[in-house]
């Protein structure tokens, strides 16, 4: 379930942040004196003290000329707590990990003998059926100019170009789902089609993907140069989800830059 799996993915992403953090300060906390502070009040002014012996309540004054002797201390001591503050996180979330199980829910449908799956509705859309309620979602694609060049993908949907064939069949390849040229709304106004819309089934999310295959065209550039910041000002359009690829006439689009785009945001 998306929900679930948006969570893991959080809480995977806030581990691995926490774990370097947490070898940032240990590889920090190593580099300060022994012992502790303490820090006395008196009237409006504080005094400082090493504290080194166990038993030894007072410890050893430092002169506000080591003011920075006292300061490597007053860290180290923050840095501590800081340490224990994040290994707690971290071991919690290490416990959520392993006894936390996403599909738990879902499961419960697909547990159910046959006849009791035909006596309920379940709650959840298995893949299958998200991608296919997912696939049929109407709308229409922008038309074609009579003298436009005529490309075809691997499933015999026309494109403008023979990059978006090779998008579109990597996409096919990788059995990832895909519409042309579904529109991008900001509120009820439509303001793009970008060339592919993709999702990633795992996580159940929407991905966008244009390829920008003419820069060395000045007008073609300025062109998509607006609609970019059109989709970053838009309120209802997550710049995260949008892949981006380029060409140009003496940089044609490269197979593998596909490969790699589809891995890092589709699979």
């Amino acid at each position: 379930m998306y929900e679930s799996q948006s969570l893991l993915n959080d809480l995977e992403n806030l581990a691995k942040s926490l774990e370097k953090r947490i070898n940032q300060i240990s590889k920090r906390i190593e580099t300060y004196p022994g012992g502790s502070l303490r820090v006395s009040n008196k009237a409006k002014n504080h005094q400082f003290y090493h504290m080194t012996i166990s038993g030894d309540h007072h410890g050893k004054y430092i002169p506000r000329k080591n003011k920075f002797f006292a300061e490597q201390l007053a860290q180290k001591d923050y840095d501590n707590k800081i340490l224990k503050a994040l290994e707690d996180q971290q071991k919690a979330i290490e416990e959520f990990l392993k006894n936390f199980e996403p599909d738990a829910a879902r499961q419960v449908y697909e547990n159910l003998t046959a006849a009791r799956q035909a006596l309920v509705t379940p709650e959840f859309l298995s893949d299958e059926e998200y991608i296919e309620q997912w696939m049929n979602e109407p709308y229409e694609r922008l038309g074609f100019k009579k003298d436009d060049p005529g490309f075809y993908t691997a499933k015999g949907e026309r494109v403008r170009s023979k990059s978006e064939i090779l998008i579109a069949d990597a996409l096919l390849r990788n059995n990832i789902p895909y519409r042309l040229e579904f529109p991008v709304f900001d509120g009820k106004i439509i303001i793009g089609a970008p060339d592919f819309k993709c999702l990633n089934v795992w996580l159940r999310k929407d991905y966008y993907w244009e390829h920008l295959g003419k820069l060395g065209d000045e007008d073609y550039t300025n062109r998509n140069v607006k609609k970019l910041e059109q989709y970053a000002r838009a309120d209802d359009f997550d710049e995260t989800r949008l892949i981006l690829t380029f060409e140009t006439d003496k940089h044609p689009l490269n197979t593998k830059v596909i490969e790699a785009k589809i891995r890092h945001f589709l699979i």
